[in-house]
Parts: C-alpha cells; structure tokens; sequence
C-alpha cells in the first residue's frame, strides 16, 4: 500500500506556521545539499493531499517559478518535480478546479476523509504528499492518516504559532541529516503500541540515521 508522507518545515520549537501564517521566519535560499534532496523526495511521489486555499496559492507558485527566467536552476528543478505530481484537492464544496492533473476529493467530515484516503492509499503507483497546509496537516495527524513525518526544521524560534499536532502523538525516529544552512531534517513513524493496529507500512522498524 502507498505511503502517506507529511513534508512541512517547522520552527525550531516546533510550529509549522506563525500565529497570522507569515512566512518571514523561513531561510529565504536553501543550500545545494538540500536542494537536491527536496527535488529526489518530490521525485519519489505520485502525488499530494493539500486543502483548496492551499492550493490555489501553492499551484500557481510553482507553475510560475518553472517559468520564471529569474529563478535559480534549483528552484526550477524542485518546481519541475513538485509540478508533476497529481495533486488531490480536499474540499466540503464542489469546487471547479483549473489546474491540469488534479482531482477533488469533496468531503464532508472525518469519515469522508479517512475514506477517501484510503481509497487512494490502496490504487497503485508511488507514495503521496501533504505537502503543507496547516488545517490539512492537522486534520491528517489527528487521525492518523500519516505513514511518514519529515519535518524540515528551521534554525529559528517563533515563541508561538500553529502546532501540526492537536494531541498526544508517539513518533520513532528513523532518519535525520543537518545542512550547511543549519536545517535539520528529521523523519519519524508513527510509534506502534499494542493499541494501534499495524499496517502495511508501519510495520517496517527503520533506523538509519545521518549526521553531517
């Protein structure tokens, strides 16, 4: 069965998005290391989970960075592979949708949700993304609908702001690497307990963790 991979940066005291969704505690330029990885993980996905606000702001963006003549060579190769992927737009309203290779996943609670991701976990192809949004990657933390977190943590604290978290979550590190940048990328698993059932993929017990 596919994955379902949380990839979100985050402050250094852990909140994924300031208290009015201001975006000038993020490193302007990530280094060259980074960039790479980020382009080969997006490379890896079919596709993503993102709410419609989201992605009438995100979509665009990358639309417009893959043709920008200005932008640097490693923003328009992570905005090549982001822009490949198939992009799953969650909404409670029939939304018309303008962006090619995309489909609306129209929900109107929980259950919807959790019905329809299963659906799409167990169709073939590679994993999927929630690349972002803070209600979406709270809605999919909430009810376990996450295989995977990579968290990209930025060298700075805000002091307060929004938590991809609403409760208590138990994670198994299974990997982190620092950059020259000063960002730390960690991914977890959800911890198993005789509570939660495993699953095709949470049963894998990975520890392969990088420092440089």
């Amino acid at each position: 069965m596919r994955k379902v991979i949380l990839y979100v940066t985050m402050s250094l005291d852990g909140f994924i998005a300031s208290p009015n969704n201001e975006l000038d505690w993020m490193l302007p330029v990530m280094d060259q290391e980074m960039g790479r990885d980020s382009v080969n993980f997006f490379k890896e996905l079919d596709g993503g989970f993102m709410g419609y606000p989201t992605a009438s702001g995100m979509i665009p963006y990358w639309s417009n960075v893959a043709q920008n003549p200005s932008a640097s060579k490693g923003e328009r190769d992570i905005a090549e592979a982001v822009n490949k992927l198939h992009s799953i737009i969650i909404s409670k309203t029939a939304e018309k949708l303008e962006w090619a290779n995309s489909e609306l996943l129209l929900i109107q609670n929980d259950h919807d949700l959790i019905e329809g991701v299963r659906r799409i976990k167990q169709q073939p192809g590679r994993d999927l993304a929630v690349p972002g949004g803070v209600r979406t990657a709270q809605a999919f933390a909430r009810l376990g609908l996450i295989d995977e977190y990579v968290f990209m943590v930025q060298p700075v604290a805000l002091g307060k702001g929004k938590s991809v978290f609403t409760g208590k979550v138990e994670l198994d590190l299974f990997s982190a690497k620092t950059y020259q940048s000063g960002i730390l990328r960690l991914c977890y698993r959800p911890r198993l307990t005789e509570q939660t059932p495993a699953n095709t993929n949470a049963g894998e017990r990975i520890r392969d963790t990088e420092n440089r």
